[in-house]
């Protein structure tokens, strides 16, 4: 490896922040009890974004991402810039190591055992690195290393990385910021996903989470290693990976998280959920229960739980700022206190029981108009082998609006819908096939969304790469139902898509308790909708069908290694 060199940069002192026993009476913010004082860690930092505490000797490093540099706080507060654009970076190629350009937009970072830096880049085409904080050479010339990950990332930015006791690794990214910068805002964005890579004790690496829609914003291992908590900022989903017996569960909270940007685990098994807008609660995902922290009124981006002093780091992007919430001291759920427990999932499995022995009135006028019923040639069948033939799903429900920053000027108040055959989407021979659907959306002023048909051009192609062959202009019935499918604890999700022509419509349906399920609509280039979703009145839960089948969870992709790159 060549010899170069990159001088550790001081770049100033922040003396400590004075102790204030909470907010001002002018301050927007706003504190539990269980917080005993917010402290200004360091000031006039530039985008800063991920945030990794050194055990061995309690330094704080922060990534400023507008500054493409990596800088470190001192337990006395001295900031220094370690790594920068400028940092030389290696990556291994079929002729040796060769170098490669330079640290680019950092966001995420994680320090393992072994005092090794971790950092992701959050940038289409993203990288995973790492930097030796204990190698003396790497102190007096500071350098990093290119990670290989077999996956083709050049559609992929990452937002977070985490490093589990055994040295396993979690990458938390999504394809969204190169949607975003290859379309038109003001047209049709397309088709984004979002991925959780792991990979194990042992190097191998697998894919517990890959999906479209989504954009994985967070992942954090627990102090044990035994699973890991997720965020997804578009759905506001927040769940937790168990790594052992490769279960996912979604936690299905009170509170609807908004844009969830930031989590960490704590010893306890509970875990810290930071929302983009401010918000900071405490999640236990076992039970759901969610309890608010504080509200900084600002915007986080990370947030990481320093044991050692029994406080909570947050960057603060808007202010430029690293901040520590401090606890008070006695608090019952306080992670230095509780005892460790894992998260239960042998209760996950729960049996689904949402198709009714008769068709409901609403379904059976769908089914007769679409050929179905008693009326065919067809042998009588029952309606629930019927229903679980054809994997139907059927909805009537309320829908109330949930608390928004912004009003909604005509709130939706009631959805019905009917999928048969969910599974029929997507190409054969260059030849569509969509599965039949009927869709309603009654709004408070009588105004109704309701399908229709829309000559559109269609494209087909790979998702995860975000490559499309056009098929022609076809007609097709908008909103149209993109994805179905049922988890193993009984949550079905359905996601109706609009294409730009009406919103996007995603159902989170909760078959135990189907009064706890939710919402979201995504109009076309405005903010989403929250709604929690309810049974008509007098109706139980035989009012609803989901046939939809429940399978035991899918081993989880391995991913195989690849080939170093070519040396150019």
């Amino acid at each position: 490896m060549a010899a170069l060199a990159l001088a550790v940069q001081t770049v100033g002192a922040v003396p400590a922040a004075p102790e204030v026993a909470g907010p001002a009476l002018d301050d927007p913010r706003t504190l539990s009890p269980v917080i005993k004082h917010i402290a200004t860690v360091a000031a006039g930092l530039r985008g800063p974004d991920g945030i990794a505490l050194d055990p061995e000797t309690g330094d704080v490093y922060v990534a400023m991402e507008d500054a493409a540099m990596i800088v470190r706080i001192r337990p006395d507060g001295i900031r220094e810039a370690v790594f920068d654009s400028k940092t030389p970076l290696y990556a291994e190629s079929s002729r040796g190591w060769m170098r490669v350009p330079g640290l680019t937009s950092p966001e995420g970072l994680a320090i393992d055992a072994k005092g090794q830096l971790y950092v992701v880049e959050d940038v289409p085409g993203g990288r995973l690195l790492v930097f030796n904080l204990r190698d003396p050479a790497v102190l007096r010339q500071p350098r990093g290393l290119v990670i290989p990950v077999p996956f083709d990332g050049r559609h992929f930015a990452w937002e977070a990385v985490d490093v589990g006791p055994a040295g396993e690794l979690l990458l938390a990214g999504s394809s969204m910021e190169a949607l975003l910068r290859e379309f038109d805002l003001a047209g049709q964005i397309g088709i984004f996903r979002g991925v959780v890579l792991f990979r194990d004790a042992a190097g191998n690496w697998w894919w517990p989470l890959n999906h479209a829609t989504a954009s994985y914003s967070a992942a954090a291992f627990s102090a044990d290693g035994a699973h890991a908590v997720f965020a997804c900022e578009f759905s506001g989903d927040v769940g937790v990976l168990d790594l052992r017996s490769r279960q996912v569960r979604v936690a299905r909270p009170e509170h609807v998280f908004r844009a969830p940007e930031g989590v960490c685990a704590l010893p306890d098994g509970t875990a810290i959920v930071a929302e983009e807008g401010g918000g900071i609660y405490h999640l236990d995902p076992a039970s759901g229960l969610v309890e608010p922290l504080a509200d900084l009124a600002t915007t986080i981006e990370s947030v990481r739980w320093d044991a050692a002093r029994r406080r909570l780091l947050v960057t603060d992007d808007r202010n430029g700022t690293l901040l520590a919430l401090e606890w008070q001291t006695g608090c019952e759920f306080l992670p230095a206190l509780g005892a460790p427990r894992s998260v239960p999932y042998a209760d996950q499995f729960t049996s689904v029981e949402m198709i009714p022995v008769h068709c409901p009135p609403y379904l059976a006028r769908v089914l007769r108009l679409g050929g179905f019923g008693a009326s065919t040639n067809e042998p009588p069948v029952e309606f629930q082998d019927f229903a679980r033939k054809y994997c139907i799903v059927a909805v009537d429900a309320e829908a109330l609006a949930l608390p928004h920053a912004h009003p909604i000027a005509d709130p939706v108040a009631r959805i019905q819908f009917v999928i048969v055959a969910p599974y029929l989407v997507g190409s054969r021979s260059g030849e569509l096939l969509w599965s039949s659907s009927g869709f309603v959306a009654i709004h408070d002023s009588g105004a109704v969304v309701k399908t229709r048909l829309v000559q559109r051009d269609v494209a087909f192609g790979d998702l995860l790469e975000c490559r499309f062959l056009p098929i022609g202009g076809k007609t097709i019935a908008l909103p149209m139902p993109f994805s179905s499918r049922i988890s193993p604890d009984g949550i079905a999700t359905v996601h109706f898509m609009g294409m730009n022509v009406t919103a996007d419509y995603l159902f989170i349906l909760n078959t135990v308790a189907p009064n706890e399920s939710f919402l979201l609509v995504m109009p076309p280039n405005e903010r989403p909708r929250q709604y929690r979703l309810q049974l008509p009145r007098g109706q139980d839960s035989s009012y609803w069908v989901v046939g939809l089948e429940r399978k035991t969870p899918e081993a989880w992709q391995p991913l195989p290694p690849r080939p170093p790159e070519t040396a150019r």
